[in-house]
């Protein structure tokens, strides 16, 4: 008897777990925007990661939407916390990105993006930097997918 609810329970869970309607947001087909040319002012290692991410939304000039981006990106770290010496025990690194977007009927967004975290401190300084470069590439990826979804909305 508890194999046969077993295999009820199971098959009902796959039965409504498959029509839970899951749909991808950053499916290629509702793509509407083509990127003609993105400028970046700022931070080298920002901008490397934001063009990486959006390299896949340029060159599609079959889009019916055309778009230019001009982006102004800043990282900042400050010490979040010190210890008795003075010595600092955490930090906090802020990414941040302002965005201006302009399209082909001179209609513009201008948004600003901005994401932090806070880390302990290592005595190794070249942990430290490994740590603060890992930080600055994820915070940069969780912005530029803000920057699609904003871009998809328009």
């Amino acid at each position: 008897m508890t194999k046969l609810n077993n295999f009820l329970i199971l098959f009902i869970l796959i039965f409504y777990s498959s029509a839970c309607g899951y749909n991808p947001i950053y499916s290629k087909k509702d793509i509407h925007f083509n990127i003609n040319n993105i400028e970046f002012i700022g931070d080298r290692a920002i901008a490397q990661k934001v063009n990486e991410k959006l390299f896949s939304y340029k060159n599609k000039p079959d889009k019916k939407r055309q778009v230019n981006l001009v982006f102004n990106s800043k990282k900042n770290i400050i010490i979040a916390s010190k210890n008795d010496k003075g010595e600092a025990k955490s930090y906090k690194i802020e990414i941040k990105i302002e965005m201006k977007a302009t399209f082909e009927n001179k209609n513009f967004i201008e948004k600003t993006f901005v994401k932090t975290a806070t880390y302990n401190a290592i005595d190794r300084i070249s942990k430290l930097k490994s740590l603060e470069n890992r930080l600055t590439s994820d915070l940069s990826s969780q912005i530029t997918d803000e920057i699609i979804l904003t871009l998809l909305e328009k």
